[in-house]
């Protein structure tokens, strides 16, 4: 069963499985498959940089060692900024319930860029919605990752939106200027050549 969500409003919580919408999912997709001459699917490798071994596909990883050479398992890292102060830890938004208590604007909502869209079942929720748009923390896997969830019901069903705000400069005409002084243009002064002198 695949994990749900739970959301907090109005005293009520209700909770709802997301399906994260693809962009093969809605138009298809096909795939290139490579076989033999029997007609068996061929396998992937890697050739070695002086071209004396075949890695088969999964044996050629990229490995993390430290200063003294030795081998850093991935549990061992602690994420960083620029500046080397640690990232904060966000628990994943599976392990705890999502109070929904504030609501956006349709301006807001629209200046994200989407890193991902889920689709919600589940009629007592969109109902409870209605036409409001929450907003409310999201990460889904845990770790230094989020984004702003954005909950919105619409007439194709209910839907969560995983994206970061950004920053849309307004485009316009440029205003108009009035130019005060119009510089003369000065013919420059070209003296005749003497061409016998070649």
């Amino acid at each position: 069963m695949a994990k749900e969500l739970t959301f907090s409003l109005a005293g009520t919580e209700y909770a709802s499985a997301p399906v994260k919408l693809e962009r093969k999912k809605i138009y298809g997709w096909s795939d290139l498959v490579a076989t033999d001459k029997a007609g068996e699917v061929c396998g992937t490798a890697y050739l070695s940089p002086d071209d004396a071994l075949l890695i088969p596909s999964g044996g050629y990883k990229q490995g993390t060692v430290d200063d003294a050479g030795r081998w850093v398992e991935k549990g061992e890292l602690t994420a960083c900024d620029a500046e080397g102060k640690e990232l904060k830890q966000y628990a994943s938004s599976f392990d705890a319930v999502i109070s929904l208590d504030k609501t956006v604007s349709e301006e807001e909502f629209l200046d994200n860029d989407w890193e991902a869209v889920y689709q919600l079942v589940n009629a007592d929720l969109a109902a409870a919605v209605g036409d409001n748009i929450y907003k409310f923390e999201f990460s889904y896997r845990g770790g230094t990752n989020h984004n702003d969830g954005y909950l919105i019901n619409t007439p194709g069903g209910l839907f969560l939106f995983a994206g970061d705000k950004q920053e849309f400069p307004l485009v316009s005409l440029a205003d108009q200027t009035v130019i005060d002084e119009v510089e003369e243009e000065v013919e420059e002064e070209i003296d005749d050549l003497d061409f016998s002198m070649f």
